[in-house]
Protein backbone atom coordinates (compact mmCIF):
# COMPACT_ATOMS: atom_id res chain seq x y z
CA UNK A 1 0.00 0.00 0.00
CA UNK A 2 1.41 3.44 -0.88
CA UNK A 3 2.21 5.94 1.88
CA UNK A 4 -0.56 8.37 0.87
CA UNK A 5 -3.17 5.58 1.09
CA UNK A 6 -1.89 4.42 4.49
CA UNK A 7 -2.26 7.96 5.83
CA UNK A 8 -5.81 8.17 4.53
CA UNK A 9 -6.73 4.80 6.00
CA UNK A 10 -5.15 5.51 9.42
CA UNK A 11 -6.80 8.91 9.72
CA UNK A 12 -10.15 7.40 8.88
CA UNK A 13 -9.74 4.64 11.45
CA UNK A 14 -8.87 7.13 14.21
CA UNK A 15 -12.02 9.13 13.55
CA UNK A 16 -14.26 6.11 13.95
CA UNK A 17 -15.37 4.60 17.24
CA UNK A 18 -15.20 0.95 18.19
CA UNK A 19 -11.61 0.51 17.01
CA UNK A 20 -11.28 -2.83 18.80
CA UNK A 21 -14.09 -4.41 16.81
CA UNK A 22 -12.85 -2.77 13.64
CA UNK A 23 -9.46 -4.40 14.05
CA UNK A 24 -11.17 -7.71 13.42
CA UNK A 25 -14.02 -6.88 11.02
CA UNK A 26 -13.14 -3.51 9.46
CA UNK A 27 -16.68 -2.30 10.14
CA UNK A 28 -16.98 1.35 9.16
CA UNK A 29 -13.48 1.57 7.70
CA UNK A 30 -13.02 3.42 4.42
CA UNK A 31 -10.30 4.51 2.04
CA UNK A 32 -10.82 7.71 0.07
CA UNK A 33 -8.53 8.79 -2.75
CA UNK A 34 -8.70 11.85 -5.00
CA UNK A 35 -5.13 12.15 -6.26
CA UNK A 36 -2.69 11.01 -8.94
CA UNK A 37 -1.37 7.52 -8.26
CA UNK A 38 1.11 5.37 -10.18
CA UNK A 39 1.48 1.66 -9.47
CA UNK A 40 4.64 0.46 -11.18
CA UNK A 41 4.92 -2.85 -13.00
CA UNK A 42 5.78 -5.64 -10.59
CA UNK A 43 4.33 -3.84 -7.56
CA UNK A 44 1.01 -4.22 -5.75
CA UNK A 45 -1.20 -1.80 -3.83
CA UNK A 46 -4.01 -3.11 -1.62
CA UNK A 47 -7.36 -1.90 -0.28
CA UNK A 48 -8.55 -3.69 2.89
CA UNK A 49 -11.18 -1.18 4.08
CA UNK A 50 -14.89 -1.95 4.05
CA UNK A 51 -15.49 0.90 1.59
CA UNK A 52 -13.21 2.30 -1.14
CA UNK A 53 -13.91 5.66 -2.76
CA UNK A 54 -12.20 7.19 -5.79
CA UNK A 55 -12.90 10.89 -6.19
CA UNK A 56 -13.47 12.97 -9.34
CA UNK A 57 -9.78 13.91 -9.57
CA UNK A 58 -8.45 10.42 -8.94
CA UNK A 59 -6.02 9.63 -11.75
CA UNK A 60 -4.60 6.13 -11.52
CA UNK A 61 -1.99 4.63 -13.81
CA UNK A 62 -1.75 0.95 -12.93
CA UNK A 63 1.02 -1.02 -14.57
CA UNK A 64 1.20 -3.35 -11.58
CA UNK A 65 -1.75 -4.57 -9.51
CA UNK A 66 -4.42 -2.97 -7.32
CA UNK A 67 -6.09 -5.53 -5.04
CA UNK A 68 -9.42 -4.69 -3.40
CA UNK A 69 -11.30 -6.61 -0.66
CA UNK A 70 -13.89 -3.87 -0.03
CA UNK A 71 -17.64 -4.41 0.26
CA UNK A 72 -18.35 -1.16 -1.56
CA UNK A 73 -16.44 0.60 -4.33
CA UNK A 74 -17.51 4.06 -5.48
CA UNK A 75 -15.95 5.61 -8.60
CA UNK A 76 -16.72 9.26 -9.20
CA UNK A 77 -17.51 10.65 -12.64
CA UNK A 78 -14.18 12.05 -13.76
CA UNK A 79 -11.97 9.41 -12.11
CA UNK A 80 -9.42 7.90 -14.51
CA UNK A 81 -7.99 4.36 -14.54
CA UNK A 82 -5.50 3.26 -17.16
CA UNK A 83 -2.36 1.21 -17.60
CA UNK A 84 -0.97 -2.19 -18.50
CA UNK A 85 -1.78 -3.80 -15.15
CA UNK A 86 -4.96 -4.89 -13.43
CA UNK A 87 -7.46 -4.38 -10.63
CA UNK A 88 -8.36 -7.56 -8.76
CA UNK A 89 -11.69 -7.72 -6.91
CA UNK A 90 -11.77 -10.27 -4.05
CA UNK A 91 -14.49 -11.46 -1.71
CA UNK A 92 -14.33 -9.22 1.39
CA UNK A 93 -14.52 -12.39 3.50
CA UNK A 94 -11.02 -13.30 2.26
CA UNK A 95 -9.63 -10.02 3.63
CA UNK A 96 -6.12 -10.72 5.02
CA UNK A 97 -6.07 -7.52 7.13
CA UNK A 98 -9.55 -7.89 8.68
CA UNK A 99 -9.99 -11.66 9.14
CA UNK A 100 -13.41 -11.11 10.71
CA UNK A 101 -14.87 -9.18 7.75
CA UNK A 102 -18.05 -10.88 6.57
CA UNK A 103 -18.11 -12.72 3.29
CA UNK A 104 -20.38 -11.30 0.57
CA UNK A 105 -20.76 -9.56 -2.76
CA UNK A 106 -18.86 -6.46 -3.85
CA UNK A 107 -21.07 -3.47 -4.61
CA UNK A 108 -19.64 -1.24 -7.34
CA UNK A 109 -21.01 2.14 -8.37
CA UNK A 110 -19.35 3.22 -11.62
CA UNK A 111 -21.55 6.33 -11.94
CA UNK A 112 -21.41 6.06 -15.76
CA UNK A 113 -17.93 7.51 -15.51
CA UNK A 114 -14.86 7.20 -17.72
CA UNK A 115 -14.13 3.85 -19.32
CA UNK A 116 -11.67 1.85 -17.20
CA UNK A 117 -8.81 1.11 -19.57
CA UNK A 118 -7.09 -1.88 -17.97
CA UNK A 119 -7.89 -5.41 -16.78
CA UNK A 120 -10.50 -5.93 -14.07
CA UNK A 121 -10.06 -9.42 -12.67
CA UNK A 122 -13.24 -10.51 -10.91
CA UNK A 123 -12.48 -13.13 -8.23
CA UNK A 124 -15.39 -12.68 -5.85
CA UNK A 125 -17.34 -15.95 -6.03
CA UNK A 126 -20.27 -14.14 -4.36
CA UNK A 127 -20.54 -11.72 -7.26
CA UNK A 128 -20.19 -8.07 -8.15
CA UNK A 129 -23.45 -6.16 -7.75
CA UNK A 130 -23.85 -2.89 -9.62
CA UNK A 131 -25.46 -0.62 -7.02
CA UNK A 132 -26.00 3.08 -6.40
CA UNK A 133 -23.60 3.89 -3.54
CA UNK A 134 -23.88 7.29 -1.81
CA UNK A 135 -21.44 10.03 -2.73
CA UNK A 136 -19.03 10.29 0.25
CA UNK A 137 -19.09 14.10 0.12
CA UNK A 138 -17.68 15.23 -3.22
CA UNK A 139 -21.11 16.56 -4.27
CA UNK A 140 -20.61 15.28 -7.80
CA UNK A 141 -23.39 15.32 -10.38
CA UNK A 142 -24.25 11.60 -10.28
CA UNK A 143 -26.60 10.09 -12.90
CA UNK A 144 -29.91 8.35 -12.21
CA UNK A 145 -31.76 5.26 -13.42
CA UNK A 146 -29.83 2.59 -15.34
CA UNK A 147 -26.90 5.03 -15.58
CA UNK A 148 -26.66 5.65 -11.83
CA UNK A 149 -24.26 2.75 -11.24
CA UNK A 150 -23.24 2.03 -14.84
CA UNK A 151 -19.80 0.46 -15.03
CA UNK A 152 -17.86 1.27 -18.21
CA UNK A 153 -15.11 -1.08 -19.39
CA UNK A 154 -12.50 -0.03 -21.94
CA UNK A 155 -10.05 -2.83 -21.16
CA UNK A 156 -10.84 -6.44 -20.24
CA UNK A 157 -13.33 -7.75 -17.70
CA UNK A 158 -11.99 -11.16 -16.70
CA UNK A 159 -14.52 -13.41 -14.93
CA UNK A 160 -11.72 -15.29 -13.26
CA UNK A 161 -13.56 -17.60 -10.84
CA UNK A 162 -16.64 -19.81 -10.88
CA UNK A 163 -19.73 -18.06 -9.46
CA UNK A 164 -17.99 -14.73 -10.07
CA UNK A 165 -20.99 -13.20 -11.83
CA UNK A 166 -21.92 -9.59 -12.56
CA UNK A 167 -25.42 -8.70 -11.29
CA UNK A 168 -26.76 -5.69 -13.22
CA UNK A 169 -29.45 -4.92 -10.65
CA UNK A 170 -31.19 -2.53 -13.07
CA UNK A 171 -27.94 -0.84 -14.19
CA UNK A 172 -25.82 -0.97 -17.34
CA UNK A 173 -22.54 -2.77 -17.94
CA UNK A 174 -20.97 -1.12 -20.98
CA UNK A 175 -17.97 -1.94 -23.17
CA UNK A 176 -16.51 0.52 -25.66
CA UNK A 177 -15.00 -0.57 -28.99
CA UNK A 178 -11.87 -1.80 -27.17
CA UNK A 179 -13.67 -3.37 -24.23
CA UNK A 180 -13.72 -7.16 -23.83
CA UNK A 181 -15.17 -9.80 -21.53
CA UNK A 182 -13.30 -13.07 -21.00
CA UNK A 183 -13.70 -16.48 -19.33
CA UNK A 184 -17.50 -16.32 -19.31
CA UNK A 185 -19.55 -19.50 -18.95
CA UNK A 186 -22.68 -20.82 -17.26
CA UNK A 187 -20.81 -20.37 -13.96
CA UNK A 188 -19.38 -16.95 -14.86
CA UNK A 189 -21.94 -14.68 -16.47
CA UNK A 190 -23.84 -11.39 -16.49
CA UNK A 191 -27.22 -11.51 -14.73
CA UNK A 192 -29.67 -9.02 -16.23
CA UNK A 193 -32.61 -9.87 -13.99
CA UNK A 194 -36.13 -10.29 -15.28
CA UNK A 195 -36.47 -6.68 -16.42
CA UNK A 196 -35.49 -4.41 -19.30
CA UNK A 197 -34.02 -1.97 -16.78
CA UNK A 198 -30.28 -2.43 -17.19
CA UNK A 199 -28.49 -3.85 -20.21
CA UNK A 200 -25.15 -5.20 -21.27
CA UNK A 201 -23.89 -2.77 -23.92
CA UNK A 202 -21.23 -3.07 -26.60
CA UNK A 203 -19.91 -0.33 -28.88
CA UNK A 204 -18.70 -1.88 -32.15
CA UNK A 205 -15.98 -0.35 -34.30
CA UNK A 206 -16.84 -2.73 -37.14
CA UNK A 207 -18.51 -6.04 -37.84
CA UNK A 208 -16.70 -8.25 -35.32
CA UNK A 209 -18.82 -10.63 -33.26
CA UNK A 210 -19.25 -10.12 -29.51
CA UNK A 211 -20.71 -12.55 -26.99
CA UNK A 212 -23.16 -11.16 -24.42
CA UNK A 213 -23.04 -13.92 -21.72
CA UNK A 214 -26.37 -12.96 -20.17
CA UNK A 215 -29.11 -14.69 -18.23
CA UNK A 216 -32.08 -13.89 -16.01
CA UNK A 217 -30.41 -15.40 -12.95
CA UNK A 218 -27.25 -17.22 -11.99
CA UNK A 219 -26.89 -20.45 -13.97
CA UNK A 220 -29.63 -19.48 -16.41
CA UNK A 221 -27.13 -19.04 -19.23
CA UNK A 222 -28.73 -17.60 -22.39
CA UNK A 223 -25.92 -15.87 -24.29
CA UNK A 224 -26.46 -13.78 -27.42
CA UNK A 225 -23.70 -13.46 -30.03
CA UNK A 226 -24.23 -10.40 -32.22
CA UNK A 227 -22.26 -9.39 -35.31
CA UNK A 228 -23.45 -6.08 -36.77
CA UNK A 229 -22.92 -5.10 -40.35
CA UNK A 230 -21.65 -1.63 -39.48
CA UNK A 231 -20.35 0.61 -36.70
CA UNK A 232 -22.83 1.01 -33.87
CA UNK A 233 -23.88 0.21 -30.32
CA UNK A 234 -25.99 -2.76 -29.21
CA UNK A 235 -27.98 -3.26 -25.99
CA UNK A 236 -28.91 -6.72 -24.64
CA UNK A 237 -30.91 -8.09 -21.72
CA UNK A 238 -33.11 -11.17 -21.26
CA UNK A 239 -36.44 -11.93 -19.59
CA UNK A 240 -38.96 -14.76 -19.34
CA UNK A 241 -42.33 -14.49 -21.09
CA UNK A 242 -44.01 -12.87 -18.08
CA UNK A 243 -41.19 -10.37 -17.61
CA UNK A 244 -41.12 -9.37 -21.28
CA UNK A 245 -44.92 -8.99 -21.30
CA UNK A 246 -45.18 -9.83 -25.01
CA UNK A 247 -48.07 -12.16 -25.83
CA UNK A 248 -47.27 -15.71 -26.94
CA UNK A 249 -50.30 -17.40 -28.54
CA UNK A 250 -49.12 -20.89 -27.64
CA UNK A 251 -46.36 -20.89 -25.01
CA UNK A 252 -45.97 -24.66 -25.41
CA UNK A 253 -44.33 -23.94 -28.79
CA UNK A 254 -41.73 -21.66 -27.15
CA UNK A 255 -38.92 -21.78 -24.60
CA UNK A 256 -39.93 -19.08 -22.08
CA UNK A 257 -37.09 -16.65 -22.80
CA UNK A 258 -37.12 -13.31 -24.60
CA UNK A 259 -34.02 -11.33 -25.50
CA UNK A 260 -34.39 -7.56 -25.51
CA UNK A 261 -31.99 -6.36 -28.22
CA UNK A 262 -31.84 -2.94 -29.80
CA UNK A 263 -29.19 -0.74 -31.40
CA UNK A 264 -28.00 2.77 -32.07
CA UNK A 265 -27.93 3.98 -34.79
CA UNK A 266 -30.05 1.90 -37.17
CA UNK A 267 -28.11 -1.21 -38.18
CA UNK A 268 -28.48 -4.88 -39.09
CA UNK A 269 -26.83 -7.80 -37.34
CA UNK A 270 -26.40 -11.55 -37.47
CA UNK A 271 -27.45 -13.20 -34.23
CA UNK A 272 -26.87 -16.48 -32.43
CA UNK A 273 -29.15 -17.11 -29.45
CA UNK A 274 -28.57 -19.94 -26.98
CA UNK A 275 -30.98 -21.15 -24.31
CA UNK A 276 -31.36 -23.94 -21.76
CA UNK A 277 -33.57 -26.88 -22.68
CA UNK A 278 -35.09 -27.02 -19.18
CA UNK A 279 -37.24 -23.99 -20.10
CA UNK A 280 -38.64 -25.61 -23.28
CA UNK A 281 -42.38 -25.76 -23.76
CA UNK A 282 -43.95 -29.21 -24.23
CA UNK A 283 -44.13 -28.78 -28.02
CA UNK A 284 -40.75 -27.11 -28.52
CA UNK A 285 -38.22 -28.96 -30.69
CA UNK A 286 -34.83 -27.46 -31.49
CA UNK A 287 -34.73 -28.71 -35.07
CA UNK A 288 -38.10 -27.20 -35.91
CA UNK A 289 -37.67 -23.88 -34.10
CA UNK A 290 -36.64 -20.48 -35.36
CA UNK A 291 -35.81 -17.06 -33.95
CA UNK A 292 -38.90 -14.87 -33.90
CA UNK A 293 -39.18 -11.08 -33.57
CA UNK A 294 -42.20 -9.52 -31.91
CA UNK A 295 -44.59 -7.53 -34.10
CA UNK A 296 -47.77 -6.82 -32.12
CA UNK A 297 -50.61 -8.57 -30.32
CA UNK A 298 -49.79 -12.27 -30.56
CA UNK A 299 -47.89 -11.85 -33.84
CA UNK A 300 -44.23 -12.81 -34.14
CA UNK A 301 -42.15 -12.66 -37.32
CA UNK A 302 -40.42 -16.04 -37.64
CA UNK A 303 -37.42 -16.48 -39.93
CA UNK A 304 -35.83 -19.89 -40.33
CA UNK A 305 -32.11 -19.96 -39.67
CA UNK A 306 -29.83 -22.78 -38.58
CA UNK A 307 -29.69 -24.97 -35.49
CA UNK A 308 -25.97 -25.78 -35.11
CA UNK A 309 -26.25 -27.19 -31.58
CA UNK A 310 -28.61 -28.01 -28.74
CA UNK A 311 -30.47 -24.84 -27.78
CA UNK A 312 -28.57 -22.77 -30.36
CA UNK A 313 -30.31 -20.95 -33.22
CA UNK A 314 -29.27 -18.30 -35.72
CA UNK A 315 -30.89 -15.50 -37.67
CA UNK A 316 -29.02 -13.26 -40.12
CA UNK A 317 -29.36 -9.70 -41.39
CA UNK A 318 -31.80 -8.63 -38.70
CA UNK A 319 -32.78 -4.96 -38.83
CA UNK A 320 -32.58 -3.93 -35.18
CA UNK A 321 -34.88 -1.43 -33.54
CA UNK A 322 -33.36 1.84 -32.32
CA UNK A 323 -36.03 2.53 -29.71
CA UNK A 324 -35.75 0.72 -26.37
CA UNK A 325 -39.55 0.41 -26.19
CA UNK A 326 -40.11 -0.74 -29.79
CA UNK A 327 -41.89 -4.07 -30.32
CA UNK A 328 -39.19 -5.07 -32.81
CA UNK A 329 -36.60 -5.13 -30.03
CA UNK A 330 -37.89 -8.41 -28.55
CA UNK A 331 -36.74 -11.83 -29.78
CA UNK A 332 -37.64 -15.37 -28.77
CA UNK A 333 -37.68 -18.82 -30.36
CA UNK A 334 -40.86 -20.52 -31.52
CA UNK A 335 -41.61 -23.86 -33.07
CA UNK A 336 -43.13 -23.88 -36.51
CA UNK A 337 -46.80 -24.87 -36.59
CA UNK A 338 -49.77 -24.54 -38.89
CA UNK A 339 -50.52 -21.24 -37.19
CA UNK A 340 -47.21 -19.97 -38.62
CA UNK A 341 -48.60 -20.05 -42.17
CA UNK A 342 -50.36 -17.14 -43.82
CA UNK A 343 -52.26 -18.33 -46.89
CA UNK A 344 -53.80 -15.48 -48.92
CA UNK A 345 -57.19 -15.76 -50.65
CA UNK A 346 -56.36 -13.29 -53.42
CA UNK A 347 -53.42 -12.63 -55.72
CA UNK A 348 -52.92 -10.41 -58.76
CA UNK A 349 -50.43 -11.80 -61.32
CA UNK A 350 -50.39 -8.72 -63.59
CA UNK A 351 -46.63 -8.12 -63.76
CA UNK A 352 -46.59 -5.01 -61.56
CA UNK A 353 -44.14 -6.60 -59.14
CA UNK A 354 -46.65 -6.73 -56.28
CA UNK A 355 -48.55 -9.86 -55.27
CA UNK A 356 -47.69 -11.50 -58.62
CA UNK A 357 -47.44 -15.05 -57.22
CA UNK A 358 -49.42 -17.21 -54.85
CA UNK A 359 -47.18 -16.58 -51.85
CA UNK A 360 -47.70 -18.66 -48.72
CA UNK A 361 -45.80 -16.87 -45.99
CA UNK A 362 -43.97 -19.11 -43.54
CA UNK A 363 -43.83 -22.04 -45.97
CA UNK A 364 -40.03 -21.99 -45.99
CA UNK A 365 -40.05 -22.93 -42.31
CA UNK A 366 -41.37 -26.42 -43.03
CA UNK A 367 -39.25 -29.41 -43.96
CA UNK A 368 -41.61 -30.68 -46.69
CA UNK A 369 -44.68 -29.47 -48.58
CA UNK A 370 -46.82 -30.24 -51.58
CA UNK A 371 -49.53 -28.20 -53.26
CA UNK A 372 -52.41 -29.02 -55.60
CA UNK A 373 -54.62 -26.38 -57.28
CA UNK A 374 -57.94 -27.31 -58.91
CA UNK A 375 -60.60 -25.28 -60.73
CA UNK A 376 -64.28 -25.08 -59.82
CA UNK A 377 -64.97 -28.33 -61.66
CA UNK A 378 -62.29 -30.21 -59.71
CA UNK A 379 -59.79 -30.37 -62.55
CA UNK A 380 -56.16 -30.14 -61.50
CA UNK A 381 -54.47 -27.00 -62.91
CA UNK A 382 -51.26 -26.93 -60.88
CA UNK A 383 -49.22 -29.34 -58.76
CA UNK A 384 -45.88 -28.96 -56.96
CA UNK A 385 -43.76 -30.89 -54.48
CA UNK A 386 -41.62 -28.49 -52.51
CA UNK A 387 -43.60 -25.43 -53.63
CA UNK A 388 -41.41 -22.31 -53.95
CA UNK A 389 -44.11 -19.58 -53.88
CA UNK A 390 -43.79 -19.18 -57.64
CA UNK A 391 -47.21 -20.04 -59.13
CA UNK A 392 -48.45 -17.19 -61.33
CA UNK A 393 -51.52 -18.93 -62.75
CA UNK A 394 -50.03 -18.67 -66.22
CA UNK A 395 -52.51 -19.63 -68.92
CA UNK A 396 -55.50 -19.60 -66.59
CA UNK A 397 -58.54 -17.37 -66.60
CA UNK A 398 -59.39 -15.01 -63.80
CA UNK A 399 -61.59 -16.56 -61.16
CA UNK A 400 -61.65 -18.68 -58.05
CA UNK A 401 -59.51 -21.80 -57.63
CA UNK A 402 -59.16 -24.24 -54.77
CA UNK A 403 -56.00 -25.49 -53.09
CA UNK A 404 -54.90 -28.43 -50.97
CA UNK A 405 -51.65 -27.73 -49.15
CA UNK A 406 -49.79 -30.33 -47.08
CA UNK A 407 -46.81 -29.52 -44.87
CA UNK A 408 -44.47 -31.44 -42.58
CA UNK A 409 -42.62 -29.72 -39.75
CA UNK A 410 -39.93 -32.43 -39.86
CA UNK A 411 -39.23 -35.26 -42.28
CA UNK A 412 -40.71 -37.87 -39.92
CA UNK A 413 -43.66 -35.79 -38.76
CA UNK A 414 -47.32 -36.15 -39.70
CA UNK A 415 -48.69 -34.20 -42.64
CA UNK A 416 -50.73 -31.11 -41.79
CA UNK A 417 -53.41 -30.42 -44.40
CA UNK A 418 -54.84 -27.02 -45.32
CA UNK A 419 -57.69 -26.46 -47.76
CA UNK A 420 -59.16 -23.24 -49.09
CA UNK A 421 -59.71 -21.04 -52.10
CA UNK A 422 -57.65 -18.47 -53.97
CA UNK A 423 -59.02 -15.79 -56.30
CA UNK A 424 -56.90 -14.89 -59.31
CA UNK A 425 -57.41 -11.35 -60.66
CA UNK A 426 -55.08 -10.00 -63.34
CA UNK A 427 -56.76 -6.62 -63.90
CA UNK A 428 -56.71 -5.71 -60.23
CA UNK A 429 -56.60 -1.96 -59.58
CA UNK A 430 -55.52 -0.34 -56.35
Amino acid sequence: MSSHSIKILISTLLMLSGFGAMAQTGTGSMTVDNSTVNIAAGTTEQRFSEESYFGPEANWTIDGTLEIWSKKIWIAPGAVFKGLGKIVIYNPGANPFYPGMASGQTKIDGNNGNFINLIIEHRNEENILLADVSDPGYKTANPTGALSAELNIGGTLDLAADRADIILNGHNLAFNSSGKIENYSKSRMVVTGNSINGHMIKDYAGSDGFVFPVGIEEGDYTPATLSPGSVGKLFVSVQDYAGANKAIKNPALGMDRVWHIYGSPSLTANMILQHNSNTNGSLFKDANAAIARYLSGEKWDILKGTNPGVGVHTRNNVALATDMAANGGYFTKLNVSGATLFIPNLYTPNGDGTNDTFEIRGLELFEENDLIIVNRWGNEVYKATGYQNNWTGEGLNEGTYFYVLRVKELAGAEWQVFKGYITLIRAFKK
